[in-house]
């Protein structure tokens, strides 16, 4: 079981690092004023590349915490009074 952790390991690296290139390469075509249709297009192998290396499971959670951690982020800069001030916290 010893030899198999370093394998999950370097797997497990593999799924945050192409998650996190993912992640900047939206946000870079986001911060362009692209749309999230138009941004997700020009990340296409960014994305295949992160489904490749990460279960499909993971995949799914990473987007969707990514996209409330978007979505809450909107809201602090609108202005809206959000009840829980430490549901925006990192």
């Amino acid at each position: 079981m010893g030899k198999e952790e370093p394998s999950l390991k370097s797997e497990r690296r593999k799924c945050y690092e192409a998650r996190d290139k993912y992640v900047e390469c939206i946000d870079k075509f986001l911060a362009q004023g692209k749309s999230e249709k138009e941004s997700e297009k020009a990340c296409r192998a960014e994305r295949n590349n992160f489904e490749g290396n990460c279960p499909t499971s993971w995949v799914n959670h990473f987007i969707r915490k990514y996209q409330f951690e978007r979505y809450k982020k909107t809201l602090a800069e609108q202005g809206v009074n959000i009840a829980d001030q430490n549901a925006l916290s990192d």
